[in-house]
């Protein structure tokens, strides 16, 4: 397995955001990702900077590696704008969120891509209910054993992204009840959800080739889950989160993440299945949940254990240049996550479809 931990210095960061493509009239998800990349390329524009997913109504971002999270948000201000007169080029519109909320999901073509139509043989209908868009978030680490330190500490904290990130409460014209459907979706396909527990890299690289030597996977990146290691890029990735209309959103919980990995020989492990509880709770009440320390035997509101790490990480925020960044959070446990703005939204304008005119005008 090529690995390339510590190619770059520790903590640098980088983001993949997945945008919807959407119909300037109806509002419904359309499949131009091929004319968008066309038009990529006539624009000289780096193959890696745009690029297809699963679905071909979707468009995936992607940041340059920076030493900062200050830079990355200023970088992600400016691809945002730069994909957008391109996209409208093309004749659509970008929405960001996790979830389109009345697009039917498997009535989306998947792109042509040898990659992508190998999974849909592989996985059937649950490869065309992934009509969903997440945000990915890369941290670079020095060696191979601080790689499974950080998704261990990573995976604790699941609960805590999904409950800050969660932006899609509907689907197919209804209110799920979910602060995030994406996570419910997500889960739906093999080796997604929370990682196992793995304790030593050699845990994760037998795994890994276990799965490739029976030929059940081509190769590690196959393994979904909400954190993993992605030892050919030389980082630790956390995918649980949702897609944000608001960059600053995704810059400021880019922050946490950065922080977390650069702390987190401080943590201990926690066994999955606990953390499976939180992660439910997180996921079908967001901000508003209750997450139980199965350790110490209590539990506490989301927003106050939101509030409590933020605190704990200020200082490591400070060496890192990111704790603008990272108080930003608190001003989503403020003002509430975007499934809660969506809510909000729907319920002033009164139409799934003014709610995508919305989405379309503020992802920015």
């Amino acid at each position: 397995m090529e690995t390339n931990f510590g190619a770059t210095p520790p903590y640098t960061v980088g983001v993949e955001e997945e945008f919807q493509i959407v119909d300037p009239s109806s509002l419904t998800l359309t499949p131009a990702i091929d004319a968008i990349l066309a038009a990529r390329d006539a624009a000289g524009l780096p193959a890696d900077t745009l690029t297809s997913e699963l679905s071909a109504s979707c468009l995936e971002v992607r940041s340059p590696v920076c030493e900062t999270v200050p830079d990355l948000a200023k970088e992600v201000l400016d691809l945002r704008s730069r994909v957008r007169e391109l996209v409208e080029g093309c004749g659509a519109r970008l929405a960001a969120a996790g979830a389109h909320p009345f697009s039917d999901p498997v009535s989306q073509p998947i792109t042509s891509d040898a990659r992508y139509l190998q999974v849909e043989e592989r996985m059937g209908w649950t490869a065309r209910m992934q009509t969903i868009y997440g945000l990915h978030v890369h941290v670079s680490v020095p060696d191979a054993e601080h790689a499974v330190r950080a998704v261990s500490a990573l995976s604790k904290h699941v609960p805590l992204f999904i409950a800050l990130s969660a932006n899609s409460p509907f689907w197919g014209s209804s209110d799920t009840r979910l602060a995030s459907t994406r996570t419910k979706v997500f889960e739906l396909v093999p080796r997604s959800g929370l990682p196992p527990a793995f304790r030593r890299w050699e845990d994760f690289e037998g795994y890994v080739g276990t799965l490739v030597s029976t030929g059940i996977i081509p190769d590690y990146s196959w393994c979904w889950w909400d954190a993993r290691p992605h030892p050919r890029f030389g980082t630790v990735e956390l995918r649980a989160l949702d897609a944000q209309t608001d960059a600053s959103r995704t810059a400021s919980l880019a922050s946490l993440v950065q922080c977390i990995v650069a702390t987190a020989n401080d943590y201990s492990p926690e066994c999955p299945l606990y953390t499976e509880e939180n992660k439910w709770s997180a996921t079908r009440y967001g901000l508003d949940a209750s997450f139980h320390d199965f350790s110490a035997g209590n539990s506490a509101p989301a927003r106050e254990v939101v509030r409590n790490l933020v605190e704990e990480l200020v200082p490591v925020s400070q060496d890192l240049g990111c704790e603008a960044e990272l108080l930003g959070t608190l001003e989503i446990v403020e003002k509430g996550n975007g499934a809660e703005e969506q809510r909000r939204i729907l319920g002033k304008l009164g139409s799934f479809e003014d709610l995508m005119r919305h989405l379309v005008a503020t992802t920015a």
